[in-house]
């Protein structure tokens, strides 16, 4: 069986172009949103825009607290301007604080929830939506034409074959 070189490029660009970016923004001393709902391979982004610093925080699993996880991720101090991402490769539940002085105790919190699927008994987030665009993003197509970029490259390597 021959397997074409534009076959293995389509595998192996097929997880990239089908994931997404998220924001989560401080409002008001809060994350917004504080839930967010993605898919394995989704990236999250935390931009800080407002006047404050800010650390994204890995807390321990359960209900939320302000107890930093031994082991999880910390963006470390980030000033107006900056942002910190994390791509999240699998399912599970992770949730995070604000890292900076007491803003945790103020309810800078959040969860992320990756599945596939709907979470049961929870109606999605019309909030939330991906950025489809992100300013630090190495490519600069839409969603959509990443999903026909996707359908041409397995049309071709199936063609190939």
């Amino acid at each position: 069986m021959k397997i074409s070189f534009i076959a293995i490029i389509a595998a192996f660009m097929a997880p990239a172009l089908a994931a997404k970016t998220w924001d989560v923004n401080v409002v008001n001393g809060k994350f917004s949103p504080q839930e967010l709902d993605i898919a394995p391979g989704d990236t999250v982004r935390w931009p800080n825009n407002d006047g404050a610093d800010h650390a994204i925080v890995q807390t321990n699993s359960g209900a939320r607290s302000c107890n930093n996880m031994a082991g999880g991720f910390n963006s470390g101090r980030k000033t107006k301007g900056q942002a910190y991402q994390r791509t999240f490769a699998k399912a599970t539940t992770v949730n995070y604080k604000d890292g900076i002085g007491a803003n945790c105790l103020k309810g800078a919190q959040g969860t992320i929830y990756v599945h596939t699927g709907a979470r049961p008994g929870v109606t999605p987030s019309k909030t939330a939506a991906p950025i489809t665009k992100p300013s630090n993003s190495a490519s600069s197509f839409s969603s959509s034409e990443k999903s026909v970029l996707l359908g041409v490259a397995c049309f071709i390597g199936a063609l190939a074959l």
